[in-house]
């Protein structure tokens, strides 16, 4: 727990400078309803997404919203009551886009300004295909030895960084959002049974996924390069776990 509250600590004083370069209207939103609050607020919230984050670490630990806690409940219900254009991912934008020329009476067309029209229509859609083949390309410089399979709706990376065996699995084919990435790590031996399944840095901070949705041709090469970045960032804070946890690992 201490290190999950240094961990959200340091990205809050660095004016959340990583989350803030993710594509999701779900980083979007947390961040503006985070910046909302008084300073009170801001550590109470905090502390909850810090305890939401420990049940990735201990399963046995107390959620925040089934335990009552104020701070995260009143951030959870708040969600759906927020809405703004830039909520809406890119899939959701375009087809927005199109209901509104179809329907020129619609509610849609009639809250879209032509500033906002303009917007939209100078969003440049990328395939599945293309994230694809940036992502390998980005692995293939991180990893060592990287081999790739598909498995269901998740792409298996594996391979070696700094001699610890890593595994990615990324989801490309959700309806929603156009990329979901999860890192899983094995124990210090080669061969060993994975452990830490599905990590991103997202629930690092106490987000519930990591559902990139605001993906396009012009921002495709700087996100990928940030998902190395936050790969990395996995990997490297096993390095800052209490001993104990590491030996409660082995044993």
């Amino acid at each position: 727990m201490n290190l999950l509250r240094a961990e959200f600590r340091r990205e809050k004083e660095s004016g959340f400078a990583l989350l803030r370069r993710i594509p999701s209207t779900d980083v979007r939103k947390f961040l503006d309803y985070f910046s909302t609050l008084n300073e009170p607020d801001r550590d109470a919230l905090a502390e909850a997404m810090s305890q939401r984050a420990l049940c990735l670490f201990s399963p046995s630990a107390a959620h925040p919203y089934q335990s009552g806690n104020v701070a995260f409940r009143r951030y959870v219900d708040a969600l759906p009551l927020m809405w703004e254009w830039r909520y809406n991912g890119t899939r959701e934008l375009r087809m927005m886009l199109a209901v509104a020329k179809l329907e020129p009476d619609s509610s849609v067309a009639r809250g879209m300004t032509t500033e906002i029209r303009d917007w939209i229509e100078a969003i440049k859609p990328v395939k599945s295909t293309e994230i694809r083949r940036v992502v390998k390309l980005a692995l293939l410089q991180l990893f060592a030895s990287l081999t790739l399979n598909h498995e269901g709706p998740y792409w298996r990376y594996e391979g070696f960084y700094q001699g610890r065996e890593v595994c990615v699995l990324v989801d490309y084919g959700a309806r929603h959002h156009q990329l979901d990435y999860h890192v899983s790590f094995r124990k210090d031996e080669p061969g060993t049974d994975l452990i830490l399944k599905g990590l991103n840095f997202e629930r690092i901070f106490g987000l519930t996924s990591a559902n990139w949705d605001c993906l396009e041709q012009t921002n495709l090469d700087q996100s990928v390069a940030l998902l190395k970045d936050l790969i990395v960032y996995c990997a490297e804070v096993l390095n800052r776990l209490p001993a104990e946890y590491k030996q409660e690992e082995k044993n």
